[in-house]
């Protein structure tokens, strides 16, 4: 049985004093989708899954679970799972103990307890240790006790702050497999709070960018990567070039395509950018296009059109790939090469470089 259920969160805002922490925050979380809030320190985020627990009363605004207003509604009576950084186990109780603890309140028969701790810890891979205490177990399954404990009585909804940070990162990269494999199996709707980017990638089914707490993009983190919102996603989701692009003229190609031709800051030559239509402003001639380091590869007799000359400046070898720093007329661009293009290099003064039209996007803040 799936037991995940749609979340609406609809113009919420919080307010401390005259300071604006949410502001008309929108999201729609869909039945066992997996969704990540992303941002650095003071973003909002934490603030975000605090209203949505109840922990903290929202100022504008209201929250829905499958249609059901529950922001008048104090924290307990919400039923909502959580899984904190810490685990918050207790020490005195076996993992059954711990497990059962939340069925106990509730006041669930004690044979339905039974089984349905024996079903949550079979799911966790934690059947054999029922009977061990928090002392007995690794951190990885101390957490998965907690995460257990969260979701055994059939949440709406489960809330994740920071759940892997006080794991190592081999732990932390096997922990994202497993938490991803167990609310996939339930069914059950997530909403994670991390600063790790590499975290909210692997685990998500979209993810929520907050900065000044305000939502930024929210989207599959494939849009988010390859099709940015703004200028802050671009730069904020990995490693990017921001080029611009002046004297623009827009030709559609399909339904869907628009080329763009227009004079970069990284070649005097005129270059062409292909674009979804949906992203595009017709009526502005200036603009900005993120390249990614990986999107640019060595120029051959088989090139796209986008031919451009650089410099090396700096580079790091990392085994299969060399990060380079270089640049083109007067603009600093990351690069990334295959470390035996890199050396075969013959002249690192000038270096050829080509990029595809269609491997951009196009933003139009500064």
């Amino acid at each position: 049985m799936k037991i995940g259920q749609r979340l609406d969160i609809v113009n919420i805002s919080k307010y401390y004093g005259d300071f604006k922490v949410l502001d008309s925050i929108n999201l729609v979380c869909e039945p066992g989708e997996f969704v990540t809030i992303l941002g650095s320190s003071g973003s909002g985020k934490t603030t975000l899954l605090k209203v949505i627990a109840g922990f903290e009363s929202n100022s504008d605004g209201s929250i829905h679970i499958n249609n059901e207003s529950i922001a008048k509604r104090k924290a307990y009576e919400r039923n909502i799972g959580m899984l904190f950084q810490n685990y918050a186990l207790f020490p005195h109780m076996t993992v059954e103990e711990n497990v059962a603890y939340p069925l106990k309140l509730r006041k669930v028969p004690k044979k339905e307890i039974k089984e349905r701790v024996e079903n949550i810890l079979n799911v966790v891979k934690l059947n054999n240790m029922g009977k061990r205490y928090p002392k007995q177990l690794s951190g990885g399954q101390q957490q998965r006790v907690a995460l257990a404990r969260a979701i055994v009585y059939n949440p709406p909804l489960l809330l994740l702050d920071e759940p892997l940070g006080a794991l190592d990162m081999n732990l932390r990269h096997n922990m994202q497999f497993e938490i991803k494999r167990i609310t996939k199996e339930l069914g059950i709707t997530t909403i994670s709070v991390t600063h790790d980017q590499e975290e909210a990638f692997a685990m998500s089914d979209k993810i929520c960018i907050m900065s000044d707490g305000k939502v930024q993009q929210f989207a599959s983190p494939e849009e988010i990567y390859e099709r940015p919102s703004n200028r802050f996603v671009a730069e904020f989701m990995g490693t990017t070039n921001i080029i611009g692009i002046k004297d623009i003229t827009y030709i559609k190609k399909d339904n869907n395509h628009t080329l763009i031709k227009g004079i970069t800051e990284i070649s005097e030559a005129p270059m062409e950018l292909l674009a979804e239509t949906k992203y595009i402003k017709t009526d502005i001639k200036e603009a900005l296009f993120t390249l990614r380091p990986e999107s640019i590869r060595l120029a051959s007799e088989k090139s796209y059109n986008n031919e451009f000359t650089v410099k090396l400046e700096e580079s790091v070898y990392l085994g299969e790939r060399v990060k380079i720093k270089a640049t083109a007329l007067n603009k600093l661009l990351n690069i990334n090469l295959n470390v035996n293009e890199f050396r075969n290099l013959e002249n690192t003064d000038k270096v050829k470089l080509v990029f595809a039209p269609e491997d951009i996007a196009v933003i139009y803040d500064k």
